[in-house]
């Protein structure tokens, strides 16, 4: 199994971004090789359970070498059946991706809102990196590709940046 085209295939399935968008074939940032750091490294930490990353990535290449659905695949993922720490694993990896900083959550229980989550940007490039700015069809402050004035223009379809 090789680690990185599990975990990038693993993350597409999550966040819904076609594997070519997250580990582009020009990859100047390289933010999935930070990206498995941090969430290895964290989940580690944070669950006290080594394995579990690796639990995460084998479940998801034993699915897709069933045949299995990316929807089948991710509904697998995130079901009841598999441990809390496991799910919110799964949900720090989209959270990671979406937003270039590490969650933390701050669970309340019998509260209205149930907790709160904060978190810590990982880099600049993080940041920059994260899918919300695709998703929103925008870009980080003070941080463009685009050229003076673009918007006056329609923005592009989302499915140019999805690959869907």
């Amino acid at each position: 199994m090789d680690i990185m085209s599990t975990f990038v295939g693993l993350s597409s399935v999550l966040t819904g971004f076609a594997q070519d968008i997250l580990a582009p074939r020009l990859d100047t940032t390289n933010i999935k090789t930070l990206y498995l750091q941090s969430w290895t490294e964290n989940i580690a930490q944070e669950t006290g359970d080594a394995n579990l990353v690796n639990t995460i990535l084998q479940q998801y290449a034993e699915l897709q070498a069933a045949g299995k659905s990316d929807e089948e695949i991710g509904e697998q993922l995130m079901n009841g059946n598999n441990s809390p720490a496991f799910v919110l694993a799964c949900q720090k990896l989209i959270f990671l991706w979406y937003m270039g900083a590490w969650p933390d959550v701050n669970a309340q229980p019998g509260t209205e809102t149930g907790g709160f989550t904060t978190s810590s940007l990982l880099s600049a490039e993080s940041y920059t990196s994260g899918l919300v700015w695709q998703v929103m069809q925008a870009h980080p402050m003070g941080d463009s590709n685009y050229r003076y004035g673009y918007w006056a223009e329609q923005p592009p379809a989302l499915s140019d940046y999805t690959g869907n």
